[in-house]
């Protein structure tokens, strides 16, 4: 996409119904609301079941490319 002659890089937060109908599509970076419940749950249960060790750092992919965020690096 390109403003005033400079390409510019959008990304969206959360999915939304015309994300990949636009031209460029999208970019966005998507929730997962499911998923998250499901991980934090998952996670607590084993805490109660008595399992210990070091604290997670968990990552959950929600980035959604669609061709309007990538941008090649300055060089």
């Amino acid at each position: 996409m390109q403003v005033g002659g400079v390409r510019s890089a959008i990304v969206g937060f959360d999915d939304f119904g015309l994300a990949d109908l636009l031209n460029p599509a999208i970019t966005v970076v998507a929730q997962d609301p499911a998923g998250l419940g499901r991980t934090a749950a998952e996670l607590l249960f084993r805490r109660l079941t008595g399992e210990t060790g070091p604290v997670e750092r968990i990552r959950l992919p929600t980035l959604i490319p669609r061709g309007s965020g990538e941008l090649p690096p300055l060089a």
